[in-house]
């Protein structure tokens, strides 16, 4: 019998949520450039990511620190992570999908944060053959 963390089932049911709606559009210069504010509900599991696959799943430690640094920073009044939660632009509309920051973004989820900044980036194009 496998025993799932609550965090690692919503990874889970969100990657099965969104499995169909996963193709990625190429973001605007502006937004590329600019560092935007959005609620973490609009950021989506990357299923490549080792934090999505159930035999690695997250650190629910790493998540703990990542949520106490987010209650912190919010009391102070200072955005709450200093990196930027790196994604790509979700062509469905329905947000984006986390390249690098799913801990951030998990510990933001749990400390109920109302927004967090992200990066996005444009999808690499496959190299040509010669």
């Amino acid at each position: 019998m496998v025993v799932r963390s609550q965090l690692m089932q919503r990874v889970l049911d969100d990657i099965k949520e969104y499995q169909d709606r996963r193709e990625i559009t190429r973001a605007s210069l502006i937004e590329k450039m600019i560092t935007k504010k959005v609620p973490p509900d609009k950021l989506h599991a990357n299923p490549d990511d080792e934090f999505s696959q159930i035999q690695v799943g997250p650190s629910e430690r790493i998540v703990e620190q990542y949520c106490q640094l987010a209650r912190r920073q919010l009391a102070l009044g200072n955005p709450v992570y200093e990196e930027p939660i790196v994604v790509e632009k979700l062509k469905s509309g329905d947000g984006y999908l986390i390249l690098n920051g799913h801990h951030r973004w998990a510990g933001a989820i749990k400390a109920m944060v109302p927004t967090v900044r992200i990066t996005i980036v444009n999808p690499r194009k496959p190299k040509k053959s010669h």
